[in-house]
This record gives C-alpha cells, structure tokens and sequence, in this order.
C-alpha cells in the first residue's frame, strides 16, 4: 500500500540533494540559530516553500504521502529546519479548510513569492486548552479589533518582517469558551502586531520562535475566516494535518538517531571487537529499527485515510504519539549506547536529543494525544 511512484521517489531523491548541499554542511552554524534566512531562500528554489498551496492559485498542491515524505527526509536532516519550513504548510490549512478564493489569494499568494506564513494559536494561559485563548476580537462595524498575545509561534517573526501572511485565532465572544473562538487572516507589517520576545530553545534552532503582542490590530470583516464560533473547528482540523506532518519529521529524527547508532556500533571497539558484537547493543538496535519502521508505516497510513477522504483525526493522534515517542526513545537509547562519547557534540546525537525532545510537546503534547485517543475509544464502547 505504501509503495512510493516514481515521481515520490524522484522528490525523495530532491529532498535528499537539498540536505547535502544546504543543510548538513551547516549544522553547526544551524545549532547556533545562524543561516535560517539562507536555507529559506535555497528552500525557496525547490519550488516547494509551501507543499499544500492548492493549484487554483499557483500551488503544487501535493498530497499527504508526498508530503509525509518531505517531512520525513527534512526531520532526518534537522528537525528545526523540518519545523520552520514546514510552518507554511500548517499555516495554510486554516485556508484551505474554510477560507474563500480571495483569501487563499491572498495567503498563498505572499508565501508563493517567498515568503514565510504563520499560525498563531497557543497563549501563555492557553495551550493545550486551545478554548481558554483569552486574545479578542471585537467587532466595530465593518472590521474587528484584535488584543492579546500569542506564545511560541513558529517564524512569526518572519512573517511579520516579510509583511506576508499570519493566522491568528481571537476570540469573538468569551462567555462561549471554545465555541466562541474565531480565525482571522492577518498580513505581517500591519500597525499593532508586533514581536515582543524571540525564544532562545534548547533545541530545533534552525527554526525562530516568538511571541506576538497584539495591540488594537484593525482588521476588516473580510478578514475572518469561516462563520463567527468556528476557530476551534479550523484548529483541530488544522492539527489533525499537522500532527502527521510532526510524525513524518519523527519519523526522520529517529532513523538518523538509529543510522547514527549503527554507525557507533560497527566502529567503535570494546576489547578486540566492535561494539555492535554485543547481544545487548544488537538487540536495542533491532528494537529501535523496528519501531521506527512501525511509525513510519501509520504516517502513511493516516496520509491514505486522509487522502482517500475517510475519517483520520483518531489515528492522527494515535501516530503523533507513537512516531514522537519513537523519535525521543530512538535518541535517548542511542546516547545509552554511546554513553560519555555520546554526550560530547562530536558525535551529534546529543543534538538529535535536543531536537526530538520537542516532537512530544509542540502541536498537541503526547499527554493530549493520550486523551484523544482514549476518549475517542471509551465514548464508543458501552
């Protein structure tokens, strides 16, 4: 079923060429937040700065394999690099899911030219509770009046500088808690929005995370997406795509860690034979080989369901969790295996372990996943 065509294995191969040339060579400088600008403008060549961008309106709008396969190999490059550039695909699916042409127009067309997008969701007092967000959105006449902050808001920074385009979830009425949730469709540079803090990580680097003050940002009507009340709708829709999207990148953290695993095993000698001779070490390669394959067989088969139009937000979470728990198990049991040398940058899997950390927390903690998954299960069995 997971069989690649040869135009996915031809864009396997692209994605392969850009990590040589642009991101390998550089990781050093990536893990200092350096050449972020730099990699985007060679992302930008490919011709797939947003993947999701629907062919109405100049995009290659390609589907979740492909997709999940371009996450995969951006993951097992740098999972910061994996994050930044795939921000413009979660930011494009609140469009794609309820905005209008001219919206979408008006979206994809900034991000098209080369430019970053942005999805601004999470709040200091409003993280996996996405129904406490306490950001409003009040409607004078023929426009609404934004105030709040947003926290944690991948290449937010980016978008604003690059005046191209940003999601921000509001609230339109606070006394319907999630139900009175809306989304608005916001160009960067416009008067009020603002970047009040650039987060300093411990890993994922090569992405900008901020945090955006929001202060009597005017936006018309016109910019709402969907009906009043929908936000929380286009949310969880959105996350649902983008979980896989972070499995995918998952997916790619953990064969590196297991590839560089091997590496260590096979060279490094105990006594008068390579590690890799020990049944213990042998054995948890054998493991993390298998889970990681595992993972990577239900991002693709939630990229089935969600191409084939059949319900998938159950197994989205199902496979965020199992991919992202791959992904840190993979790393912590390789830092195991290689012990102190490990633990050195020499080696770059303390790297990986900074940067897979993340892939439990960020859009949906695996603690949320847990919850997903068990009250879809425990409200259909009587």
């Amino acid at each position: 079923m997971f069989d690649f065509t040869d135009n996915q294995l031809k864009l396997q191969e692209k994605i392969r060429a850009f990590i040589a040339e642009s991101v390998t060579p550089r990781l050093d400088s990536i893990d200092k937040g350096e050449c972020q600008k730099e990699i985007f403008k060679e992302w930008c060549k490919t011709g797939l700065v947003c993947l999701v961008a629907p062919k109405a309106v100049g995009g290659i709008e390609l589907d979740t394999k492909s997709c999940a396969i371009v996450m995969e190999e951006l993951g097992y490059g740098d999972v910061g690099v994996a994050t930044a550039l795939g921000a413009n695909n979660l930011g494009s699916y609140p469009l794609i899911i309820a905005g209008t042409l001219e919206q979408q127009k008006q979206h994809f067309g900034a991000l098209l030219q080369g430019k970053y997008g942005a999805f601004a969701l999470t709040e200091k007092g409003a993280g996996s509770d996405a129904g406490a967000v306490a950001t409003t959105a009040d409607r004078k006449g023929d426009e609404y009046i934004l105030n709040g902050s947003k926290c944690f808001i991948t290449q937010g920074g980016y978008a604003i500088d690059m005046e191209s385009s940003l999601i921000i979830f509001a609230s339109t009425d606070r006394t319907m808690g999630s139900k009175g949730l809306s989304a608005f469709l916001v160009k960067g540079g416009t008067p009020g929005l603002s970047v009040d803090k650039v987060e300093d990580k411990m890993g994922i680097r090569g992405s900008q995370t901020v945090e955006l003050k929001i202060e009597n940002l005017h936006v018309p009507v016109s910019a709402r997406i969907g009906e009043e009340g929908q936000g929380m709708k286009i949310a969880m829709k959105t996350l649902d795509s983008g979980r896989l999207m972070v499995a995918a990148q998952a997916v790619g953290c953990g064969q590196k860690a297991l590839d560089l695993t091997i590496e260590f095993a096979k060279n490094h000698m105990e006594g008068n034979r390579p590690l890799s001779r020990q049944q213990a070490v042998a054995f948890k390669i054998a493991e993390i080989e298998a889970m990681v394959t595992a993972a990577r067989q239900l991002v693709h088969r939630g990229a089935f369901l969600k191409d084939s139009k059949q319900p998938y937000s159950h197994h989205s979470a199902i496979t965020k969790l199992f991919a992202t728990e791959t992904a840190l198990y993979a790393a912590n049991s390789a830092m195991d295996i290689m012990g102190t040398y490990g633990y050195t940058e020499d080696l770059k899997i303390e790297k990986v372990l900074r940067d897979a950390r993340i892939l439990t927390i960020y859009e949906g903690t695996n603690q949320i996943q847990r919850h997903v998954v068990s009250g879809g299960l425990l409200r259909n069995r009587k």
